[in-house]
């Protein structure tokens, strides 16, 4: 048992004693959890743009993020050309305030006349809420 007879002598062991304290446990830091905030509004305007004969169904367009939080957008596109065509498209995706928040890249080689397909577009994760898509569809010279 220590008994103390002076103040100074409290005063250090008080001071010991926070410093001994506050060395104990874990110093790890973990991540914080990701909020569940949205990153898109319940409807999204979409809009088309570019010279590929084909067209984005923009009921179809859905936006998520997978697990490594990028974005991945999915749209249903089909070819109104009378030969196989395959195409390259971009989404630029906008905030309520019409500021760029993100975009996302794929294509589809191949596309045959008529033919409906999937298309799945990657990015980074927005940095915003997505209200609004531009896509701009481009036609590509067709493998053989």
């Amino acid at each position: 048992m220590l008994v103390l007879t002076t103040r100074a002598g409290g005063c250090c062991l008080v001071t010991l004693l926070l410093i001994a304290v506050s060395g104990c446990g874990d110093d790890t830091r973990l991540p914080q959890a990701v909020s569940a905030t949205a990153f898109a509004t319940s409807t999204v305007a979409v809009t088309q743009q570019g010279n590929a004969d084909a067209t984005i169904d923009t009921h179809s367009v859905s936006f998520k993020l997978d697990d490594s939080r990028s974005l991945v957008v999915h749209a249903t596109l089909t070819s109104h050309a009378t030969s196989m065509i395959s195409v390259s498209v971009r989404a630029s995706l906008y905030d309520p305030g019409h500021s760029l928040v993100g975009d996302a890249i794929g294509g589809q080689v191949k596309v045959q006349p008529g033919q409906q397909t999937v298309l799945s577009l990657s990015g980074p994760t927005p940095i915003g809420t997505i209200a609004s898509a531009v896509f701009e569809v481009s036609d590509l010279p067709t493998p053989t």
